[in-house]
Protein backbone atom coordinates (compact mmCIF):
# COMPACT_ATOMS: atom_id res chain seq x y z
CA UNK A 1 0.00 0.00 0.00
CA UNK A 2 1.36 3.43 -0.97
CA UNK A 3 2.35 5.83 1.74
CA UNK A 4 -0.07 8.69 2.36
CA UNK A 5 2.38 11.32 1.14
CA UNK A 6 2.58 9.71 -2.31
CA UNK A 7 -1.10 10.42 -2.90
CA UNK A 8 -0.81 14.18 -3.12
CA UNK A 9 0.73 15.49 -6.31
CA UNK A 10 -0.08 19.15 -5.67
CA UNK A 11 1.12 21.41 -2.83
CA UNK A 12 -1.47 20.30 -0.28
CA UNK A 13 0.13 22.16 2.62
CA UNK A 14 0.15 25.42 0.69
CA UNK A 15 -3.53 24.98 -0.10
CA UNK A 16 -4.49 24.33 3.51
CA UNK A 17 -2.58 27.45 4.51
CA UNK A 18 -4.15 29.46 1.69
CA UNK A 19 -7.75 28.64 2.61
CA UNK A 20 -7.10 28.86 6.35
CA UNK A 21 -5.72 32.37 5.86
CA UNK A 22 -8.63 33.33 3.63
CA UNK A 23 -11.02 32.22 6.38
CA UNK A 24 -9.09 34.27 8.94
CA UNK A 25 -8.23 31.25 11.09
CA UNK A 26 -5.05 30.57 13.02
CA UNK A 27 -3.51 27.11 12.95
CA UNK A 28 -4.75 26.61 16.50
CA UNK A 29 -8.31 27.63 15.60
CA UNK A 30 -8.40 25.32 12.58
CA UNK A 31 -7.03 22.51 14.74
CA UNK A 32 -9.78 23.05 17.29
CA UNK A 33 -12.42 22.90 14.55
CA UNK A 34 -10.96 19.61 13.36
CA UNK A 35 -10.19 18.26 16.85
CA UNK A 36 -6.51 18.20 15.92
CA UNK A 37 -3.45 19.65 17.62
CA UNK A 38 -2.09 22.98 16.39
CA UNK A 39 1.23 21.21 15.68
CA UNK A 40 -0.59 18.72 13.44
CA UNK A 41 -2.02 21.53 11.30
CA UNK A 42 1.41 23.17 11.21
CA UNK A 43 3.02 19.95 10.01
CA UNK A 44 0.34 19.50 7.35
CA UNK A 45 1.01 23.01 6.06
CA UNK A 46 4.77 22.46 6.07
CA UNK A 47 4.40 19.17 4.21
CA UNK A 48 5.97 17.19 7.05
CA UNK A 49 2.82 15.11 7.44
CA UNK A 50 -0.15 14.29 5.24
CA UNK A 51 -3.76 13.76 6.33
CA UNK A 52 -5.62 10.61 5.44
CA UNK A 53 -8.79 10.88 3.38
CA UNK A 54 -11.14 11.17 6.37
CA UNK A 55 -9.02 13.90 7.98
CA UNK A 56 -8.78 15.73 4.66
CA UNK A 57 -12.58 15.83 4.46
CA UNK A 58 -12.71 17.04 8.08
CA UNK A 59 -10.34 19.89 7.26
CA UNK A 60 -12.35 20.79 4.14
CA UNK A 61 -15.56 20.92 6.18
CA UNK A 62 -13.90 23.01 8.89
CA UNK A 63 -12.72 25.48 6.24
CA UNK A 64 -16.14 25.52 4.58
CA UNK A 65 -14.74 24.55 1.18
CA UNK A 66 -15.45 21.76 -1.28
CA UNK A 67 -13.29 18.69 -0.70
CA UNK A 68 -12.10 18.86 -4.32
CA UNK A 69 -10.24 22.04 -3.43
CA UNK A 70 -7.84 19.95 -1.33
CA UNK A 71 -8.24 16.41 -2.65
CA UNK A 72 -5.76 14.81 -5.01
CA UNK A 73 -6.60 16.01 -8.56
CA UNK A 74 -8.61 13.61 -10.72
CA UNK A 75 -8.88 14.92 -14.31
CA UNK A 76 -11.62 12.37 -15.07
CA UNK A 77 -13.95 13.96 -12.51
CA UNK A 78 -15.65 17.17 -13.69
CA UNK A 79 -15.48 19.06 -10.40
CA UNK A 80 -11.97 17.88 -9.60
CA UNK A 81 -10.92 18.91 -13.11
CA UNK A 82 -12.37 22.36 -12.44
CA UNK A 83 -10.11 22.72 -9.41
CA UNK A 84 -7.16 21.70 -11.59
CA UNK A 85 -8.14 24.56 -13.91
CA UNK A 86 -8.37 26.90 -10.92
CA UNK A 87 -4.78 25.93 -10.07
CA UNK A 88 -3.70 26.69 -13.63
CA UNK A 89 -5.26 30.12 -13.29
CA UNK A 90 -3.39 30.78 -10.03
CA UNK A 91 -0.01 29.60 -11.31
CA UNK A 92 -0.08 30.40 -15.03
CA UNK A 93 -2.85 32.95 -15.59
CA UNK A 94 -5.07 30.58 -17.61
CA UNK A 95 -8.74 31.44 -17.37
CA UNK A 96 -11.91 30.98 -19.48
CA UNK A 97 -13.14 33.49 -22.01
CA UNK A 98 -16.30 33.21 -24.11
CA UNK A 99 -15.52 33.91 -27.78
CA UNK A 100 -18.31 33.59 -30.36
CA UNK A 101 -20.23 31.27 -28.07
CA UNK A 102 -17.25 28.98 -27.50
CA UNK A 103 -15.24 28.73 -24.28
CA UNK A 104 -11.50 29.31 -24.74
CA UNK A 105 -8.71 29.18 -22.20
CA UNK A 106 -6.63 32.33 -22.47
CA UNK A 107 -3.55 33.42 -20.57
CA UNK A 108 -4.15 36.66 -18.71
CA UNK A 109 -1.29 39.17 -18.33
CA UNK A 110 1.21 38.25 -15.64
CA UNK A 111 0.29 39.81 -12.30
CA UNK A 112 2.03 42.99 -11.23
CA UNK A 113 4.59 42.38 -8.53
CA UNK A 114 5.17 38.77 -9.60
CA UNK A 115 8.57 37.34 -8.72
CA UNK A 116 11.13 36.49 -11.36
CA UNK A 117 10.42 32.78 -10.94
CA UNK A 118 6.67 33.37 -11.36
CA UNK A 119 7.31 35.39 -14.53
CA UNK A 120 9.56 32.64 -15.85
CA UNK A 121 6.93 29.97 -15.17
CA UNK A 122 4.31 32.17 -16.84
CA UNK A 123 6.40 32.63 -19.98
CA UNK A 124 7.45 28.97 -19.98
CA UNK A 125 3.80 27.95 -19.99
CA UNK A 126 3.09 30.43 -22.79
CA UNK A 127 5.86 28.87 -24.84
CA UNK A 128 4.59 25.32 -24.15
CA UNK A 129 1.00 26.23 -25.04
CA UNK A 130 2.12 27.93 -28.23
CA UNK A 131 3.94 24.78 -29.33
CA UNK A 132 1.04 22.51 -28.34
CA UNK A 133 -1.44 24.72 -30.21
CA UNK A 134 0.67 24.45 -33.36
CA UNK A 135 0.90 20.65 -33.17
CA UNK A 136 -2.82 20.33 -32.44
CA UNK A 137 -3.53 22.46 -35.53
CA UNK A 138 -1.26 20.24 -37.64
CA UNK A 139 -3.31 17.26 -36.47
CA UNK A 140 -6.63 19.00 -37.09
CA UNK A 141 -5.53 19.84 -40.65
CA UNK A 142 -4.98 16.14 -41.32
CA UNK A 143 -1.20 16.37 -41.56
CA UNK A 144 -0.73 14.31 -38.42
CA UNK A 145 -2.50 11.04 -37.63
CA UNK A 146 -4.22 10.68 -34.25
CA UNK A 147 -1.70 7.97 -33.40
CA UNK A 148 1.18 10.31 -34.27
CA UNK A 149 -0.35 13.06 -32.15
CA UNK A 150 -0.64 10.70 -29.18
CA UNK A 151 2.97 9.69 -29.72
CA UNK A 152 4.02 13.36 -29.77
CA UNK A 153 2.33 13.90 -26.41
CA UNK A 154 4.08 10.86 -24.96
CA UNK A 155 7.48 12.18 -26.12
CA UNK A 156 6.99 15.76 -24.90
CA UNK A 157 9.21 17.47 -23.85
CA UNK A 158 12.34 15.34 -23.46
CA UNK A 159 12.27 13.54 -26.80
CA UNK A 160 11.04 16.20 -29.19
CA UNK A 161 13.71 16.46 -31.86
CA UNK A 162 13.58 18.45 -35.09
CA UNK A 163 11.61 15.72 -36.85
CA UNK A 164 8.89 15.92 -34.20
CA UNK A 165 8.52 19.71 -34.48
CA UNK A 166 6.60 19.48 -37.77
CA UNK A 167 7.76 22.89 -38.94
CA UNK A 168 7.20 24.71 -35.65
CA UNK A 169 9.00 28.05 -35.29
CA UNK A 170 9.72 29.72 -31.96
CA UNK A 171 8.61 33.26 -31.18
CA UNK A 172 11.90 35.22 -30.99
CA UNK A 173 10.45 37.89 -28.70
CA UNK A 174 9.11 35.30 -26.26
CA UNK A 175 12.38 33.38 -26.28
CA UNK A 176 14.33 36.59 -25.66
CA UNK A 177 12.17 37.45 -22.63
CA UNK A 178 12.66 33.95 -21.22
CA UNK A 179 16.44 34.13 -21.71
CA UNK A 180 16.65 37.56 -20.08
CA UNK A 181 14.70 36.48 -16.98
CA UNK A 182 16.67 33.23 -16.78
CA UNK A 183 19.88 35.27 -16.89
CA UNK A 184 18.63 37.54 -14.08
CA UNK A 185 17.88 34.53 -11.91
CA UNK A 186 21.19 32.87 -12.74
CA UNK A 187 22.99 36.09 -11.84
CA UNK A 188 21.45 35.91 -8.38
CA UNK A 189 19.03 38.80 -8.81
CA UNK A 190 17.09 39.69 -5.66
CA UNK A 191 13.91 37.65 -5.60
CA UNK A 192 12.44 37.09 -2.16
CA UNK A 193 9.79 34.72 -3.50
CA UNK A 194 12.21 32.48 -5.36
CA UNK A 195 12.04 28.85 -4.29
CA UNK A 196 13.73 25.78 -5.65
CA UNK A 197 10.40 24.47 -6.87
CA UNK A 198 9.06 27.66 -8.40
CA UNK A 199 12.32 28.47 -10.17
CA UNK A 200 12.28 25.31 -12.27
CA UNK A 201 11.21 26.28 -15.73
CA UNK A 202 9.48 23.57 -17.78
CA UNK A 203 12.25 21.67 -19.54
CA UNK A 204 13.09 23.22 -22.87
CA UNK A 205 12.10 21.32 -25.96
CA UNK A 206 14.96 20.79 -28.36
CA UNK A 207 14.00 23.30 -31.03
CA UNK A 208 16.43 24.41 -33.70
Amino acid sequence: MAKAETKYVHPLGEKIRKYRTLKGLTQKELGEKCQLNESTIRNYELGNRYPDEVTLHTISDALGIDQNALADPDPTNVFSAMHILFDLEDYFGLSPKLIDGEVHLVQRPVKEGSSLSEKLNYLGMKECLRFWSYIRNVCDNGDLLDEEYEEWKSLYPDYIDEEKQYGYAEDPELENRIKNISAEISAGASDDNLSSKASKRPRKTRLH
